[in-house]
């Protein structure tokens, strides 16, 4: 697998880092019997003093914040649902007349205050509001925004923020949920959509799915939201399946990672490399929001996800760096879940803080904090024995915590490890391949090339033993425009001398990063690059062949195709004479190759024409090459009715083989999720 630690800067340049804390926030707090209490800032904000990591006097390190208006919680709430939490912030019910507090408790069930999980809090529409506009401001200030505040300078102006209060990501446009009454994130975001024209890339860690962000962009392009979380199967809210991809033109933007109970870091950490670097390579974020949930933690009371805090490092990490590698540095950290309040919480999001502002955790805990917190510890301890015995997990028998890393001692290996492993690369799997272009999944692959498809080592090894001297191979075409260069199996070499068309974004969204992917491909053995390329060396088209992914595992060359040409040459068939000449070669009679078309990768806004037109126009396109349409079971083509599967079975492959590929096109997919 590629390493994400590869792909990136060793360390990216230094901090311009804020952490927003406000005492007021505190009062956000549904009491001594309830999961989510806002102790667990205290002790975070001790944590971090007492070891010299954050200073709430230093005005270089914080950012005020102030409640968020009402017409800024209406680009996310309705009007009623605001009304509501206003009318129920009133405090004690029982003081109040029995007409009055019938209709208080009918509007606390109308709008998610009634179900136990998120009780109506004296001032609660005050304390909520403060939490929204603390991840507001946050989020303006990094996007440079008024919202955010002036600084004196730019160098003054933070590029990261922390704000642990905020990641209420439960809460409904209309409904409170799951602990959350407004949806700070959404309200931010919305914020942003509103005053720019930024694309903002949500990541959420958070053990119980983001459903109430998703809810509120999924039918908006420009914001991607990648979730990893347990399964819903298991956990609430019970959504967050890999196949909710979004709706309208936001289809493809919602990515849902639903891993499996019990997960280690390990496995959590291969999900994130497999993922994270395609996914946001084809999104092209401008800025980064992230929440932490640390309820991933194996000794969460309330989850059952088996993190230690080395796996959660390391999703902060590696968020820190795509931050710098993408979004020119612009990251917002939020807290979110997280109900082992005293062991876990503190050190966790005391590593964001870390990480955020570039300083090096100590390796010790404070004896002082120690003696301050462990008491407190000590008294919940019985209820989270209860709780967990509750969740069907073993109750945590170690002590409080010495050291800022986890013991790996503490963690014994699950029994189950290789099947929930497996389960989980299948669930990565169908992600990649629902909502990854295949050029991107060429440029990053997760497994050995030599496990995929074609039992062959490569595609240059199948053309030579079929009489092909040499693969690479020349022509010339007319255009309108003027003369247009083609050549099959570009050698890495040829491909750095070449730069891109403004016009090539499709599957990286900017030219630069598109030609580092077709430099990728170029370098795989068992695939091949055919380019279109001015005289002057502009690549304005590329065919792209590769080994089916794991759907046809078993079947023996069986390859995928691919094309693309630049917004700025269409019409003028390059297309057409691109596929043709990738496809003309006598030695790819004996594979089956096919083509996959997905509606919501298609460009149909630029070209003015309706999926169906864009369609028929693909279907011609492959036709004249021999393809034929196909009915498939296969998991990115059933998603919707206007993609598209199409073949070429070569004249020489072996009836036995053709057969297999004609019985996998309608099997039952082994994927989960399906």
């Amino acid at each position: 697998m590629t390493q994400l630690s590869e792909q990136f800067p060793a360390s990216p340049p230094a901090a311009r880092a804020r952490l927003i804390f406000d005492p007021g926030e505190l009062r956000y707090n549904f009491g001594a019997d309830h999961p989510f209490q806002s102790r667990r800032l205290v002790a975070l904000i001790d944590l971090l003093e007492k070891c010299g990591l954050w200073n709430s006097e230093d005005e270089q390190t914080r950012l005020p914040l102030r409640a968020v208006t009402i017409e800024e919680l209406s680009l996310i709430h309705t009007a009623d649902y605001i009304e509501a939490v206003q009318q129920l912030s009133v405090g004690d019910m029982e003081v109040r007349a029995p007409v009055e507090r019938e209709a208080l408790q009918r509007l606390e069930y109308q709008y998610g205050f009634g179900e136990g999980d998120t009780p109506a809090i004296p001032d609660m529409h005050n304390v909520s509001a403060k939490i929204a506009g603390g991840t507001l401001v946050a989020l303006s200030a990094v996007m440079g925004l008024p919202e955010g505040g002036t600084f004196a300078t730019e160098d003054e102006r933070p590029l990261h923020v922390f704000h642990p209060a905020g990641g209420l990501h439960h809460a409904w446009a209309e409904r409170a949920s799951g602990f959350c009454v407004y949806n700070d994130i959404s309200v931010a975001i919305a914020q942003v959509l509103r005053s720019s024209k930024a694309k903002v890339l949500y990541l959420d860690f958070d053990a119980h799915h983001g459903d109430g962000v998703q809810r509120s962009f999924y039918d908006e392009p420009r914001v991607m939201k990648i979730s990893f979380h347990e399964t819903g199967r298991y956990l609430f809210p019970g959504t967050g399946d890999v196949l909710e991809l979004g709706k309208g033109v936001g289809r493809g933007y919602t990515v849902n990672i639903p891993l499996e109970p019990f997960t280690e870091d390990d496995s959590y950490n291969e999900a994130i490399d497999s993922l994270l670097h395609p996914l946001i390579t084809y999104f092209a974020p401008d800025v980064i929001v992230s929440a932490h949930g640390c309820d991933t933690h194996a000794w969460d009371p309330l989850t059952h996800l088996k993190l230690t805090l080395r796996g959660i490092q390391r999703q902060i990490k590696v968020t820190h760096q795509l931050a710098h590698t993408y979004c020119e540095g612009r990251w917002v950290a939020l807290g979110g879940g997280g109900y082992d309040l005293f062991r876990v919480v503190p050190r966790a999001w005391g590593m964001v803080w870390a990480e955020m502002s570039d300083q090096a955790l100590p390796k010790e805990l404070p004896a002082e904090w120690i003696e301050r917190w462990r008491p407190e510890w000590l008294a919940m301890e019985e209820q989270e024995e209860i709780a967990q015995e509750v969740m069907g997990k073993a109750s945590s028998a170690v002590d409080f915590p010495t050291t800022f890393m986890d013991r790996a001692d503490d963690f014994p290996a699950q029994q189950r490890r290789w099947n929930i492993n497996k389960a989980n690369r299948l669930t990565v799997a169908l992600v990649r391949h629902l909502l990854v272009p295949p050029p991107v999944r060429l440029a990053f692959p997760t497994v050995p090339r030599e496990t995929l498809g074609s039992p062959l080592l490569g595609l240059f090894d199948l053309l030579h033993l079929h009489g092909t001297a040499t693969p690479s191979r020349s022509k010339i075409i007319e255009t309108k425009k003027g003369e247009i260069l083609l050549r099959d199996f570009c050698p890495p070499s040829f491909v750095e001398r070449l730069k891109p068309d403004d016009g090539l974004r499709a599957f990286a969204r900017f030219p630069e990063r598109e030609h580092r992917l077709l430099l990728g491909i170029s370098k795989s053995p068992d695939c091949a690059l055919t380019l279109a390329h001015t005289p002057t060396g502009e690549i304005v088209g590329e065919v792209t062949m590769a080994p089916g992914d794991s759907f046809w595992d078993g079947i023996e060359n069986v390859y995928e195709v691919a094309i693309e040409v630049s917004s700025n040459w269409r019409g003028m068939g390059i297309a057409k004479a691109t596929l043709a000449f990738a496809l003309e070669l006598d030695a790819l009679e004996d594979m089956i190759l096919f083509a996959i078309g997905l509606s919501w990768h298609w460009d149909v806004e630029g070209l003015g024409i309706s999926v169906h037109r864009y369609r028929e126009m693909l279907a011609h396109l492959f036709g004249l090459q021999g393809f034929v349409e196909y009915p498939t079971t296969e998991p990115n083509v059933r998603m919707e009715p206007g993609n598209i599967l199409m073949a070429r079975i070569g004249s020489r492959v072996d009836p036995r083989v053709a057969s297999q590929f004609y019985n996998r096109l309608l099997s039952t997919p082994t994927l989960a999720g399906l």
